[in-house]
């Protein structure tokens, strides 16, 4: 039974919506300018090779689930399937191709040994959706208007269980995350929106329950998790402060580029600010120049590292030498080397506060802390964030260099 989501209608009481999907939602949280790239620019660029294969992985799983076959494919027809899939060119290295095709093979059999098609009451394959996600605020112009954002993405299964339903995506990845990362993975959290969406009455009040599964098939893993009315409210609030991010990005035309460990990966390097200076072409003396200053940074970098590694193996010597002798100073020929104790304290912030308060010397102490702010600002409710963000302002920008030499 396919499912096709209706398409939205605006009401008189509803201002301007985003419609977007939940990959672009991921991206832009991983990386704003990547976002810009894919999303508004929509500079094309090939597939990743790792993308590709995911794809063909994908699109076999689904030919063998498929529900209008009378009888289920073999698994000679599986790999059939996917060998006729499966594209050589995407990969320039014939040894890297084969370790890549071979790994594919693999992953089907052990699939279909494990998840033989006729075990499961499958509802659908590859279906569509949509989450509405409703901002309410005030202005100017009405006490009270609101915005309706609409999240879409596709689930890869959705199985019925003898109780509830179960949402399945499938991972080609060769990262396993630990079961917290699953248990608040926002992909699992909006597909169970998705599928409340879509039978209105799973989320209702002791409806079955609907269980989340990311499928690893590189570790033949299958993690799942529920989730509590809390957290979907939760996830709710997060989608719009990441919506509220994304036009403020697009109001100010500031798409900052955030280095990841995906970056290596992107296919948007040649555009990108980290890394489009890897891809210039015509060189310049400038270039030439900074290229001589790289090669040095990294030489002084290295020296600074071993001269910091050097010194703390001799204060350790130098240590354990004052401690043996009952000492506090070495001499030699070319001067001495004097040790002094320090302490660090730590305070009962409580036992303190009654102290120093009724003399009115406590809120001169108890000073400011961004980094703890910084932690505690994700726990909070969006309207307080948002008042926080009202009253800070820029007092110094500066850049930080950091260097990673090549492998």
């Amino acid at each position: 039974m396919k499912h096709t989501p209706k398409p939205f209608q605006e009401g008189n009481d509803i201002k301007k919506h985003m419609r977007i999907s939940y990959s672009a939602l991921d991206t832009f949280t991983i990386c704003p300018a990547k976002y810009k790239f894919q999303n508004i620019d929509k500079i094309k660029v090939p597939k990743s090779k790792e993308a590709i294969f995911g794809t063909i992985i994908h699109s076999t799983l689904k030919m063998m689930h498929e529900t209008s076959r009378l009888v289920p494919p073999t698994e000679e027809e599986v790999l059939e399937y996917f060998t006729k899939k499966w594209d050589p060119k995407i990969y320039d290295d014939p040894h890297e191709e084969a370790t890549a095709f071979e790994e594919g093979i693999k992953i089907l059999k052990e699939y279909y040994l494990e998840n033989y098609p006729t075990k499961f009451n499958i509802v659908d394959l590859e279906t569509f959706f949509e989450v509405p996600i409703t901002e309410t605020k005030t202005d100017k112009t009405s006490p009270s208007v609101d915005s309706i954002h609409l999240i879409t993405g596709k689930i890869d299964r959705i199985d019925k269980l003898k109780e509830g339903f179960e949402v399945i995506d499938y991972k080609t990845s060769k990262r396993l995350p630990s079961q917290k990362e699953v248990d608040n993975n926002l992909q699992l959290s909006i597909y169970h929106l998705g599928v409340v969406n879509r039978w209105p009455s799973l989320g209702a009040p002791g409806a079955q329950p609907i269980k989340l599964s990311l499928y690893f098939l590189k570790h033949r893993e299958k993690l799942s998790t529920i989730r509590t009315s809390e957290q979907l409210k939760e996830t709710k609030e997060n989608i719009i402060g990441i919506i509220k991010q994304i036009q403020e990005a697009l109001k100010n035309e500031n798409f900052e580029p955030r280095p990841n460990p995906l970056c290596a990966w992107c296919e948007y390097q040649k555009w990108c600010p980290m890394f489009s200076h890897k891809y210039k072409e015509k060189k310049t003396i400038d270039d030439k120049k900074i290229t001589e200053v790289i090669k040095e940074y990294f030489e002084i970098k290295e020296r600074s590292k071993r001269d910091s590694e050097k010194i703390a193996e001799f204060q350790e010597i130098i240590n354990q030498y004052c401690n043996n002798n009952k000492i506090e100073r070495v001499f030699s020929d070319i001067g001495y080397i004097t040790r002094t104790s320090q302490e660090r304290y730590k305070y009962n912030e409580e036992k303190l506060k009654k102290i120093l308060k009724p003399l009115g010397k406590w809120e001169e102490v108890c000073q400011f802390n961004q980094t703890k702010l910084k932690k505690i600002i994700p726990e909070l409710p969006e309207d307080i964030r948002e008042k926080i963000k009202s009253v800070r302002s820029v007092e110094k920008e500066f850049k930080i260099l950091t260097g990673k030499k090549s492998s």
